[in-house]
């Protein structure tokens, strides 16, 4: 059986760039995606924000796969934002402020 990590894109880095010049971009897993979502798209500054998963060892994931626990998949949102108008720091304040790892299967 051959090895399903060798030539896996799901493994590779990321090469996205933002959208717009001077955008940044930032990933955050927080277990569900979706509050988290709504959350940063209320921020100033945020132009675009994207829900997907992240990490794991398959190259096309779908919800029911990532919830069975077996992919090693994580829910994100990746956000693109101004850092003239919203600092990294205030997506990371809203980050905390929502997310405690300490609970049960890290869920918003």
């Amino acid at each position: 059986m051959a090895d399903p990590n060798t030539n896996n894109p799901a493994l590779e880095p990321d090469s996205d760039n933002p959208d717009q010049a001077g955008l940044e971009l930032a990933q955050f897993g927080a277990g569900c995606f979706w509050g988290v979502e709504l959350a940063f798209q209320r921020i100033e500054g945020v132009v675009k924000t994207e829900v997907g998963y992240s990490q794991g060892h398959l190259p096309d994931p779908n919800y029911k796969l990532v919830c069975s626990g077996t992919t090693n998949h994580v829910e994100v949102v990746r956000v693109h934002f101004d850092p003239n108008v919203c600092p990294y720091t205030n997506l990371l304040d809203l980050f905390w402020s929502r997310h405690d790892p300490t609970t049960l299967n890290r869920q918003v």
